[in-house]
């Protein structure tokens, strides 16, 4: 996942219809991603019936999907316009501190999705177990950790483990020592990706199973388990979507990384960067689409939502 960065400022052909229009699609979608997430972020804070252990997970979540959003404005100007270019190419720690954090909110995306899988395995493996077992002040630990962790691994570079050098293209790529990217970064990612899929996938046919069986117990049991059907119905159409908008992403990374010579004959066509730029595109969709996800699934986030734009539910 963190080769996007390898190619990242690879000057794309003159071509100025395609960077007029990645440049209003970026602007558009990072935009309306912003707007989502601070509104999820206001929703969750103004309404407590939103508490819960799965919906701390989606506000982390929507945390990254917020920094994803606003550093597309910022890759924007580094990468589409010379004066960015330049001014990475001249400031070691500006280049530093945009590829940290552009890793970090692929990191968190990935960690977090991993997280929910797990909720969700263990609601649907042991729902009379599961409150026991996630509670919101274990969830809450769990984040701060997270986030405390993947800050300090994704930090080395700032501290000195980096290959910066002035006048140089500013790329993980490049700037990451080859050790520490390939084999630490992208293998990792590669990892939960694969768990995240591997996850979801045994998820999604032990709620099959599930539903052909009449629920039993009370009504109170009943309805709780229908909310936690549902919640886990979002987070499979969330995982879907997110592998629908990343893996054109990824796949043309790893063509970069791994195969250059091999399938693209020793160097980059421009025809590869422009689809490889356009396919970053999906990046700030998938950060935009979320919340609306969570809402389109989830009556108690849709009803949130209009409360808080001061519209009847």
């Amino acid at each position: 996942m963190e080769a996007t960065t390898a190619v990242t400022d690879v000057p794309v052909e003159d071509n100025f219809a395609f960077h007029v229009t990645l440049q209003i699609g970026f602007c558009v979608f990072c935009t309306l991603g912003i707007l989502s997430n601070l509104l999820l972020l206001m929703s969750y804070a103004k309404h407590p019936e939103l508490e819960s252990p799965t919906t701390l997970l989606l506000v982390s979540q929507s945390i990254a999907d917020l920094i994803t959003c606003a550093l597309g404005m910022f890759y924007i100007f580094l990468s589409h316009f010379e004066v960015g270019r330049q001014l990475t190419s001249r400031f070691k720690y500006l280049c530093l501190i945009t590829l940290c954090l552009v890793t970090l909110t692929v990191w968190a995306s990935l960690f977090t999705l991993l997280s929910l899988s797990l909720d969700r395995m263990v609601n649907i493996r042991f729902p009379f177990h599961y409150t026991r077992l996630v509670s919101e002040p274990l969830v809450k630990r769990f984040i701060v950790a997270l986030w405390v962790v993947m800050i300090g691994i994704i930090s080395f570079p700032l501290f000195g483990m980096n290959t910066w050098k002035p006048d140089q293209v500013c790329s993980a790529f490049t700037v990451f020592p080859k050790a520490y990217f390939v084999h630490f970064l992208l293998l990792a990612s590669l990892i939960v990706i694969i768990l995240v899929g591997a996850l979801n996938l045994v998820i999604c046919a032990v709620a099959i199973s599930k539903r052909k069986v009449h629920p039993s117990g009370n009504e109170v049991q009943q309805s709780q388990s229908k909310s936690q059907y549902k919640l886990t119905k979002m987070l499979l159409v969330v995982v879907g979507v997110f592998y629908a908008c990343w893996m054109p992403y990824t796949i043309l990374n790893m063509i970069v990384l791994l195969g250059t010579k091999t399938l693209l004959g020793g160097a980059i066509p421009g025809w590869f960067i422009m689809l490889l730029e356009s396919s970053k595109l999906l990046l700030s969709i998938n950060a935009f689409l979320n919340p609306l996800i969570y809402a389109w699934k989830v009556r108690e986030f849709r009803k949130a939502f209009w409360k808080t734009i001061g519209r009847p539910t």
